[in-house]
Order: structure tokens, then sequence, then C-alpha cells
């Protein structure tokens, strides 16, 4: 029997994620503690509203730790020493990041949840996460991300279940729990992620002078970067209707599912990649 080439573990086993929200980070989270290598990219201006376990919040506050994981917000001559360091390095999304650091698989979890005109070639080996991604087409698997049956399923051939846009049941509320903004402008919170609010509560304005009002009584998950310039129907919060039950700085039952079946798909490419080698 010939020599495993190990090369491609000691090597390139550099994995980038494309988002820092919510399920990117459950992902990262997920790989790191498995002993890979990741870099993390987001916006600028962030729009994640589960902030306490979303890695891209390090982009206003420098650093995040999310169960023990940290990742650091930083320039991109400064991913190596970040890496050295045991932290994810954060940076700001370019189109050009894949050719500038190269890395042996791409996931892409910026939930667009629409069709991307990207195609297979843009990377080595590519993980699409939730709508938007066909697999054999624009990327080599799609992990669906709907919640059911299928949450967390590795599609090796065609697409997930299309957005329905209405958000999964939890604690026998959907829509309702989900506010989105009213109008185009600046969000100013009257509250803050993980206190409890009572349906009808005003809960911040937009542009000061119209109003957010909780939609039902619960915890504040997720909540939009105070400050933050949004548009007419954007997610800007969600309360949990479980209330005090829920540890809201934990990665989530969903996002676990999800993150896990990231790592069971870049294991698989791993793998296929060394019996090649045989």
């Amino acid at each position: 029997m010939q020599n495993i080439d190990t090369s491609i573990l000691e090597r390139n086993l550099l994995i980038l994620i494309r988002g820092a929200g919510e399920l990117a980070s459950a992902a990262a989270n997920s790989l790191y503690k498995s002993g890979f290598k990741i870099v993390l990219t987001d916006l600028q201006n962030p729009l994640a509203i589960r902030r306490n376990v979303s890695y891209c919040s390090a982009i206003h506050d420098k650093t995040i730790s999310i169960e023990g994981v940290t990742a650091r917000y930083c320039m991109s001559k400064d991913i190596s020493d970040v890496l050295t360091n045991g932290e994810i390095p954060l940076i700001v999304d370019d189109e050009r990041i894949i050719d500038n650091i190269q890395p042996f698989i791409v996931v892409d979890a910026r939930m667009l949840k629409k069709e991307l005109g990207d195609d297979i070639t843009t990377s080595p080996f590519k993980i699409g996460l939730g709508p938007g991604f066909n697999a054999g087409d624009n990327c080599h698997m799609v992990i669906e991300t709907n919640r059911g049956h299928n949450l967390g399923r590795i599609i090796l051939d065609g697409m997930t279940i299309p957005d329905t846009g209405i958000p999964g049941n939890i604690g026998g509320e959907s829509a309702k729990r989900v506010i989105r903004a009213p109008r185009d402008g600046i969000v100013n919170w009257k509250v803050d992620l993980g206190e409890i609010v009572s349906k009808n509560q005003l809960m911040g304005t937009i542009n000061n002078n119209i109003e957010i009002r909780a939609t039902l009584n619960g915890l504040i998950r997720g909540l939009i970067m105070n400050g933050h310039f949004v548009t007419e129907n954007m997610k800007i919060a969600d309360i949990d209707p479980r209330g005090l039950s829920v540890d809201y700085k934990a990665i989530s039952d969903k996002a676990i599912s999800i993150g896990r079946a990231v790592l069971e798909a870049v294991l698989i490419i791993i793998n296929k990649n060394i019996i090649k080698k045989l």
C-alpha cells in the first residue's frame, strides 16, 4: 500500500467562511474545535441580529468569544498572526478574498437566499448554506437550513427547499417573533439583548419618530446594531416567546445542526481527496 500524501492536511487546509452571522459562526465554532484553521468575512456594517452568537460582532467590538472560541477583527495582512495566536481572523468581505488567501474550501454562509451568479469553478471546493445554491452547479455541496426533518442534510446534487419567507416555529410563534423595519432610517433601541419585553412595549424608534413595538411577550434574542441604517421590511429584531428558559448567549439547536453538517461536508471533501492520492 502506498503512503498517504498528508500534505493536504498540513499545507492548505484553510477554510474561508463568507458571512459571520449566526449560522456561519456555528460552523466556524464547530470547525475550529475540530482543529481546522478558519478565516471569516462579513460586511463592514454587519446585518446579524443575534449578535451574541455571531462573530461579525467583532467588526465593532474588535473581539468576541462564543462558547470558548474567539474571533478577532483584523486586516488581511494580519490573518497569519491571528491564526498563530489561536483565534479566528475576521476581515471585511472582498470579492478578491478567495484569490488573496487561496483557501482549500469556501463555505458560503451569507444566507442571501437567492440565486447566485457564481459557478463551481470559483474555488477549489465550495459548500453553500441554504437557498440559492445548487449542488453540481454553483457549489459542490449544499446544506439544508430550513427547520424540519431535513435540517442539516447535505445535498450532493440539487437544491434545498426554496426560501418560504416564513420564520421557523419557536415556542408556538413564527412570523410574530421576527420584527421588521417599518421604514428606512436609523434605528435607535431603548432595550437590549437578553431583556424581557411585553407585547406592545416600546422597543425603539426609526429616525427617532417611528415607533418599534414588541409583537409578543418574550426574551429579546436578536437586535440589529444600534444606530444602523435599515431599510423597510429588513429583519431587525427577534423575540423568543420561551422567555428566560432560553440562553441567548448559547449557539442554538438549529445552528448546531448546521455547524456540524458543515464539519461533515468538510470531512467528506478531505477524505475523497486523500483517497484519490492512494
